[in-house]
């Protein structure tokens, strides 16, 4: 009996700890470098030829911006890059002799606006796949969830789970400044060989970082930026959200390599199927 007592009231004060999390959404302006591997060219000269590359042209930027919506209640919170974290277009580029060429270009985040003499010819064809990120704040996990997709229609769902990353040193500094109306103060920390200047609330109660491993000392990084990347808040909003996270019901779990292994093989077979549209187009 007395364990009984001890387990009930072991669950009032967890219900409890729950009902206190704040609920919302902050949605970010994220940019980052484009680098090897992120990039997947199918290309069709003006004789026919078709051709690969994993190589951006010189003409397209390689600095690529998006936007990332975080929604949090109960202790738990969903990241989500628009257009599910990729964008293939089909693009035309000029070429100095007047022929050009036809291509598809595979980026693994939304694509920016392209160079001088590259053309968006038609809107972004539909991956079949998204990814999303579930944090656990309550028990500080990160969940890396990948969804197929075949036109509309779910056909798979993985995920794979990562303990929070010690927090790097942070160094702090009485330098404020306001972000999305909320004061922020300023800290810097490194992790690895990558150098980060935070920006930081403590008016949000709870512990997030859009980066596994650059903790803030207490509250939620609304800016942070490296060399390779960087996040800043362009609206915070403290509300009930009706679309609260929670994690696919029908997700299977993987390691993390599992996991990447799963999603390589699946654009895999959607590159080998637009290549074959290109040449039967022939």
């Amino acid at each position: 009996m007395k364990t009984i007592v001890l387990l009930a009231a072991g669950l009032t004060v967890c219900a409890a700890a729950l009902a206190q999390q704040p609920s919302g959404v902050i949605e970010y302006e994220v940019n980052s470098k484009l680098e090897a591997g992120q990039f997947r060219m199918v290309m069709r000269g003006a004789d026919g030829s078709v051709t690969t590359s994993n190589t951006p042209p010189p003409d397209m930027p390689n600095l690529i911006t998006t936007k990332q919506t975080f929604t949090f209640a109960g202790g738990l919170g969903r990241m989500e890059m628009e257009n599910g974290g990729n964008m293939v277009r089909r693009m035309t580029m000029g070429a100095p002799g007047g022929g050009g060429e036809a291509a598809f270009a595979t980026t693994a985040v939304a694509a920016g606006s392209p160079g001088p003499q590259m053309s968006d010819r038609s809107s972004p064809l539909r991956l079949p796949v998204s990814n999303a990120t579930y944090i656990d704040i309550v028990n500080k996990r990160f969940l890396s969830v990948l969804t197929e997709r075949k036109d509309t229609v779910v056909t798979g769902v993985w995920f794979s789970e990562e303990a929070y990353k010690p927090a790097a040193e942070i160094k702090t500094s009485g330098k404020t400044k306001t972000i999305a109306g909320y004061r922020c103060h300023r800290a810097t920390a490194n992790v690895g060989e990558e150098s980060f200047v935070i920006w930081y609330t403590t008016d949000i109660p709870m512990l997030f970082s859009p980066v596994n491993g650059v903790w803030p000392p207490e509250g939620v990084v609304l800016a942070l930026e490296s060399s390779k990347r960087s996040y800043m808040a362009k609206k915070v909003e403290l509300k009930p959200v009706a679309d609260a996270p929670q994690l696919p019901a029908d997700a299977h779990k993987l390691t993390a390599a599992e996991l990447k292994d799963k999603q390589r093989s699946i654009m895999q077979a959607f590159h080998n199927e637009q290549l074959k549209r290109i040449q039967d187009t022939e």
